[in-house]
């Protein structure tokens, strides 16, 4: 007569050395936060930030990742960076931004 086999035998135990696994403690990397990378605090303008979503397209996006990671800066930074050129060539153009209205058929 052959042995029964049952699909969760064993379960418990395999239940227990996974929890034994992934709730070992683990060494803290030993990563440099972000903070200790800038300038101290008193050479450091402090900026008010604003979250900013836009849609661009794929070509666009991977060629910022792109700059970002071989320059070494994150992203946000590259963006930024991007913008306010643009920014103030947009201003030499046509003069400081400010909020006054306009028909937007001026703008280009």
């Amino acid at each position: 007569m052959s042995e029964q086999v049952f699909p969760l035998d064993g379960f418990n135990t395999l239940e227990s050395d996974v929890r034994s696994i992934t709730q070992q403690i683990r060494p803290k990397e030993q990563k440099t936060p972000q903070e200790e990378q800038r300038p101290e605090e008193s050479s450091v303008i402090k900026r008010a930030w604003q979250h900013f979503t836009v849609i661009l397209a794929v070509e666009i996006v991977v060629k910022i990742k792109a700059i970002a990671r071989i320059e070494g800066f994150s992203i946000r930074d590259v963006v930024e960076k991007f913008l306010s050129d643009g920014i103030a060539s947009y201003e030499q153009k046509h003069g400081a931004v400010t909020n006054r209205k306009k028909n937007i058929d001026d703008i280009l």
